[in-house]
């Protein structure tokens, strides 16, 4: 039974996708991780904060940046290969621009304002940080429209080689950079490992697109719907980065960068245990988009992500202590903050299952909306809570994303079961 097991799996084009999906991100996100504890040893916990709030600031705006084609590229890119192959290079050019003009001009916003960013976030010190790393914005925008262009044309063995290449420039440069320029170094060496990994991107990307031929251009109309699509993942992008954001500026104020830098480095465990999914987003939603049985494919991808979650959470949960030590004597307090964060993980992973089939199936602004309730109910609840408490505030917020990221799943998986139940039942009169 295992050997037919093993025979069948090898067989799946989506469960290879994902091994190679899962191998680049392991080693990319590994290497990552060691750099960032590198940093957090070479700045200390109050400067680290400081790191962790120009990344989490620059990286927030880079999210919406992408202006939504972070999705939109996969599926469009996913649908023209069967449909309008011809088009596909004025489609690819087309999407990398809007994301290159769109960035360039959030990045220019962020240079101009960097004063008064610097002032709200009460720290005026880190005005030059700001307008000089705002580059970042830009980086960071293609790199993720560019990995959405190879997820696309599944493309996710070569990408893997490059998670694994940029992963190992990551760990390299943090090291040297900040032990030798500190903040500034480490800044750098996050600005350099994205365009290491935009130069390897763009020559797959070259290659793959050599393979199709004719050079027709996408039309207006085209270009209008790819527009349209994007328009509510762009706002949901950036509803999740003005609440995030805002939620920042009150654990800021309302605390000290002690304790941002508690919440910083839990962060970053959150984004290790729940790597696996998030790797796989782009696995998943191509797939999605092409799917035939989505039911099927759904109930598939909710055990893949249960299980790749669970897993690499119950590992931080037994050590979480042991883990807290690497960061020196300065991060009192974080294995509790690190325990409460990375269970969120689990709720997180299964809801983004949902959301993903709504997108794929043309349905975004449910997506938008269900967000956009989570996003500000976290901000709201956090706000009327570090009011009260003046102890622990890193701990309680993480304990307010996680029961909010626990409602929000029931949410969505209501409104899935509705949606479907409907839909099934049209589909039969």
């Amino acid at each position: 039974m295992i050997k037919s097991t093993f025979e069948r799996l090898k067989r799946s084009a989506l469960f290879k996708d994902s091994f190679w999906a899962l191998l680049g991100s392991a080693m990319g996100k590994g290497l990552s991780l060691l750099a960032g504890i590198a940093v957090a040893r070479f700045l200390g916990k109050e400067v680290y904060g400081e790191y962790g709030t120009i990344r989490t600031t620059l990286m927030y705006i880079a999210i919406v940046s992408t202006f939504g084609f972070g999705y939109t590229a996969t599926k469009f890119v996913a649908e023209y290969i069967s449909t309008k192959s011809s088009k596909l290079q004025s489609l690819v050019r087309n999407t990398l621009t809007i994301t290159l003009l769109f960035s360039t001009f959030l990045a220019l916003l962020q240079t101009v304002f960097a004063d008064i960013i610097s002032q709200i976030i009460d720290a005026p010190h880190l005005k030059g940080y700001l307008q000089s790393f705002s580059i970042l914005i830009v980086l960071n925008a293609l790199s993720t429209t560019q990995i959405a262009v190879l997820s696309g044309f599944k493309r996710f063995k070569e990408t893997a080689r490059i998670n694994i290449y940029s992963g190992v420039t990551t760990f390299v440069a943090s090291v040297v950079m900040t032990y030798q320029w500190g903040l500034g170094g480490a800044l750098g060496a996050l600005a350099l490992s994205f365009a290491f990994q935009i130069t390897l991107n763009q020559r797959v990307i070259k290659t793959v697109l050599s393979k199709y031929s004719g050079n027709r251009t996408v039309s207006p109309a085209e270009r209008n719907s790819m527009l349209k699509f994007s328009i509510p993942i762009a706002l949901q992008d950036s509803s999740f980065t003005i609440v995030h954001t805002l939620s920042l500026l009150i654990l800021i104020r309302l605390s000290n960068y002690g304790e941002v830098g508690l919440s910083s480095a839990a962060g970053m465990w959150l984004s290790v245990v729940i790597f696996v999914p998030a790797m796989l987003k782009n696995v998943m939603f191509s797939y999605l988009s092409s799917a035939e049985n989505h039911i099927r494919l759904v109930h598939k991808l909710l055990i893949i992500n249960f299980i790749s979650s669970v897993t690499p959470v119950s590992i931080v949960l037994c050590c979480s202590g042991f883990i807290s030590s690497f960061y020196g004597t300065s991060f009192i307090g974080l294995p509790k903050v690190l325990n409460v964060c990375v269970v969120s993980a689990i709720f997180i992973s299964l809801s983004e299952v949902y959301c993903y089939e709504f997108i794929a199936q043309g349905k975004p602004w449910i997506v938008f909306f269900s967000r956009l309730m989570r996003d500000a109910l976290i901000l709201i609840m956090a706000y009327i809570l570090l009011l009260k408490i003046h102890t622990d505030q890193a701990f309680w917020v993480s304990v307010i994303s996680l029961v909010t990221h626990g409602i929000f799943l029931i949410i969505i998986f209501l409104i899935y079961t509705f949606y479907w139940g409907r839909n099934i039942s049209v589909q039969e009169k």
